[in-house]
């Protein structure tokens, strides 16, 4: 299941990686940086949730910063249910 996300929130950061904490199943986090150039990492990570957090309190970067509007979460399990408060419905694959 790949579905495009959004978190605008630091608190919408906070209950997603508390969310993805409990899947039984690897679940990445990818999109594209500011140049166009696509990253991936786990959604699991301390890392991720440390830099989703730092763009929603609009922290500076020390790598290339990401373009939030092409943020995707994938699983293999069927986590939509789980994480659709987060869902872009209509960019939907």
């Amino acid at each position: 299941m790949r579905v495009p996300i959004e978190l605008t929130t630091g608190s919408d950061v906070e209950r997603f990686s508390k969310l993805v904490q409990t899947v039984d199943a690897d679940v990445r986090v990818f999109g594209k940086d500011e140049n166009g150039d696509p990253w991936e990492m786990s959604a699991k990570s301390l890392f991720c949730s440390l830099i989703m957090a730092a763009k929603i309190q609009h922290r500076p970067h020390t790598a290339h910063d990401v373009d939030w509007n092409t943020i995707w979460c994938e699983c293999k399990e069927d986590i939509y249910s789980l994480i659709r408060e987060f869902v872009k419905e209509n960019e939907l694959e």
